[in-house]
């Protein structure tokens, strides 16, 4: 499978994670329809539309690899860090794809480590390298990143779950309740997701795309799932979105660990508020669905059909408006009106949720769910009718 059809596939996926619960480990992505699988296999077999994706391919990556160069050359932290991820999304991808690459391209990791040399040190940048460099690298100090975020931004509570996910590594039980009891303090929640967004979004603004073949852009729109012909910038934000969504998620494994529900029933009180502080932030935070998918999910678990239960259940239903609603119209998965040609600029600059909202209203849907609305799934409609649960099935 070439770079263009990756790319759509991964945008798939990527968009699919909002139909899997947030606390499952293993998330599939939902099947495609008969009849899409068997356009998309025609187009597979055609060899002229082959013939022109291939060419079309390798000029669009020539057209990427000379602005990621001049992007580089600029020589600044933000700059390099761009050149070094949108390299290492699509630009430095060989035609060959089935040799696997173990290892950054020269390129990457030649940007990415000037980015994380450069002084005075650029806090994203680090964030980058605190997170394992995200395969940018294999020379990463992520520790010494790590110290440097937590002295620069020691309230910020994405980097002191960063810190408890190192703690957790190295089997330091008392620096990962440390960084625990600070989480629970912290006055915000920034994964830098949508900062990542617009530097990527804003860096590949400036590439000048090859035209495409009338044939190709309607193959491609199937193969992005777009019900329109593409266009070249149609493959730029896909690919952006697919890439942010594969460096940029945060983590939440360190926060729905400790607030399972096992987990608080025998800790005190004081455990249970501070999940509630830590899981607020997250539920506030519109850059990715996932953040308040967890919170707000969790705030309701927590709270029950208590009066602050009540409002938090008032916010996942409005939430679940949005997400049931986009579930049914994600990108390839069914017919319907075309994907305005905006989604991906609003997707990367304004935060996944945001987009959502906006594409709603772009399909002529209320921006808030109607009285008495419910969600079909049985577990959330549960819980926003009653804040508990379903019972689980008998046996």
């Amino acid at each position: 499978m070439d770079r263009s059809r990756r790319a759509a596939t991964t945008l798939m996926m990527s968009l699919a994670l909002c139909l899997a619960s947030p606390f499952s480990e293993a998330r599939e992505a939902p099947a495609l329809p008969q009849q899409r699988l068997g356009e998309l296999q025609r187009l597979e077999s055609d060899p002229q539309i082959q013939r022109a994706n291939e060419a079309w391919t390798r000029a669009s990556r020539e057209a990427t690899r000379q602005h990621l160069r001049g992007v580089a050359a600029q020589g600044d932290a933000r700059s390099l860090l761009a050149a070094s991820m949108l390299w290492s999304g699509f630009a430095g991808l060989e035609d060959d794809a089935s040799q696997a690459q173990t290892q950054p391209a020269q390129e990457t990791r030649a940007w990415f480590d000037a980015a994380r040399r450069a002084r005075p040190r650029d806090a994203l940048v680090a964030w980058i390298e605190a997170s394992d460099c995200v395969g940018l690298s294999d020379s990463c100090d992520s520790r010494g990143a790590l110290q440097f975020l937590l002295q620069a931004e020691p309230r910020n509570a994405a980097v002191l779950i960063l810190a408890m996910a190192d703690a957790d590594r190295r089997g330091d039980r008392k620096a990962s309740d440390r960084y625990w009891q600070a989480v629970a303090s912290a006055s915000t929640y920034d994964p830098r997701t949508l900062e990542i967004g617009r530097l990527l979004h804003s860096t590949m603004a400036g590439v000048d795309q090859p035209p495409l073949d009338p044939r190709l852009a309607q193959a491609m729109g199937v193969w992005f799932g777009l019900n329109r012909s593409a266009t070249a910038q149609d493959f730029a934000d896909m690919s952006m979105i697919a890439l942010s969504t594969a460096l940029a998620l945060p983590g939440f494994l360190p926060v729905t660990r400790e607030c399972k529900t096992e987990k608080l029933a025998s800790a005190g009180l004081e455990r249970q508020v501070e999940c509630e502080r830590m899981l607020e932030l997250l539920a506030a935070d519109e850059s990715t669905l996932l953040g308040p998918l967890i919170g707000l999910t969790k705030l309701v678990e927590l709270s029950g059909d208590s009066p602050e239960g009540k409002a938090w259940r008032e916010q996942l239903r409005q939430f679940y408006w949005v997400y049931e609603n986009m579930q049914q119209r994600l990108p390839g998965l069914s017919p319907g009106d075309p994907l305005p040609a905006e989604y991906g600029t609003w997707f990367m600059t304004e935060g996944e949720l945001p987009a959502m909202r906006k594409l709603l209203a772009h399909y002529g849907l209320p921006m808030e769910a109607p009285e008495g609305w419910l969600p079909r799934d049985p577990r959330y409609r549960a819980l926003i009718s009653t804040g508990r649960n379903p019972p689980a099935p008998s046996e």
